[in-house]
């Protein structure tokens, strides 16, 4: 596990339709929304996440992952993209699994201030890039070096 304040760290909050990614950086502690990326008929839309990867280029990739008990068809799709992404960087980016159990939850509670704050968020469905935040700066907090 790297855990480096000099890194750029991205989180993926992972979804068959769209997929949310933020990035941060331990320094800070804090991570920004980056970007919704909706996937294809195909599938996953591996080109337009390729070149958000490698415009930013992150040490380590965070994703979330609802761990259960029970495999669900979604937790399999989302087991191949976690496969796939991994082969594509190995060598190059870390790749880790962390529980997103409250990220869901977290993102609509801090959607609810932002509409408070008359902040301009169109959909409640825009909130996949804020979750990712959640996620990344949920890992940022359980694995700083004090």
């Amino acid at each position: 596990m790297m855990v480096n304040k000099d890194c750029l760290y991205m989180s993926i909050d992972y979804g068959v339709k769209k997929i949310g990614f933020a990035v941060g950086q331990l320094i800070t502690k804090k991570a920004t929304p980056l970007k919704i990326i909706y996937n294809n008929k195909k599938g996953v839309n591996w080109i337009d996440i390729d070149n958000l990867i490698s415009e930013w280029e992150p040490n380590v990739i965070i994703i979330g992952y609802p761990y259960s008990k029970v495999k669900s068809s979604f937790s399999k799709k989302l087991d191949l993209f976690i496969e796939t992404i991994a082969k594509k960087y190995i060598g190059s980016i870390e790749i880790v699994k962390f529980s997103e159990r409250l990220s869901t939850e977290e993102s609509k509670a801090i959607y609810s201030d932002i509409r408070k704050s008359q902040y301009n968020i169109k959909k409640k469905s825009h909130l996949d890039d804020l979750s990712a935040s959640v996620i990344l700066e949920s890992w940022f907090n359980e694995n700083m070096i004090r």
